[in-house]
């Protein structure tokens, strides 16, 4: 999957649980950055294709790594309201861009820390991360390149598994993302349920390509 459709794909989850309505929509978009977080061993580009080809899709993608990122992630925003903090950024600098007040004053910053607050968060991170791993389990291969197998048991095994279904640049689940995007938008009361509905839809599109290409 490429970075958006992974995040689409962890902030989709957390709005079809209906976690936005207890916790905040802060919770939604925690959970779209800790799915796209398992991609940071791509990073590794830096120091050059060896350690790229040998740690991309392996440091970061099993089951450990997402486990332990997920905690970090889940403490470190609930603790410091992260989200919060970047949004209001954002609409700063949009206020300056645009000379309109989006309302950045009225994101108010978490005062209050629970211990229902820390599993909550700590929960749907070790969920949305893991949730990059299934998806880059059914999206893989492409007409000039292989399948890029991943070792979940990382660093206790170096077994990996794939089960390709949808190949690597197919635009279907980032159109189908994009339209729940604009059905939220238009009808804003029903946010759970239209997550919930796109999550379907995208499940059903990976079973159907990967019917076709078997």
């Amino acid at each position: 999957m490429t970075t958006i459709e992974h995040a689409l794909l962890g902030a989709n989850g957390a709005l079809a649980a209906g976690l936005h309505r207890r916790y905040g929509w802060q919770v939604a978009v925690m959970a779209g950055f800790a799915a796209v977080c398992p991609d940071w061993d791509g990073l590794t580009l830096l120091g050059g294709p060896v350690l790229f080809d040998r740690a991309h899709r392996v440091w970061g993608h099993n089951f450990l790594a997402c486990g332990l990122l997920g905690v970090l992630v889940g403490i470190v925003d609930y603790r410091y309201d992260l989200m919060t903090r970047i949004s209001r950024r954002v609409f700063q600098v949009l206020r300056r861009l645009t000379g309109e007040d989006l309302g950045s004053e009225s994101l108010t910053l978490r005062n209050t820390w629970t211990g229902e607050g820390y599993l909550v968060w700590v929960g749907v991170a070790i969920i949305a991360t893991t949730s990059h791993l299934a998806a880059d389990l059914v999206v893989s291969g492409h007409r000039t390149l292989g399948d890029w197998k991943l070792p979940l048991l990382w660093p206790f095994s170096d077994e990996s598994w794939i089960y390709p279904h949808v190949r690597w640049g197919d635009p279907g689940i980032t159109i189908l993302f994009m339209l729940g995007m604009l059905a939220m938008y238009r009808w804003r009361s029903r946010i759970q349920l239209v997550a919930a509905a796109t999550l379907l839809a995208v499940a059903a599109y990976i079973l159907i390509r990967g019917a076709m290409l078997g």
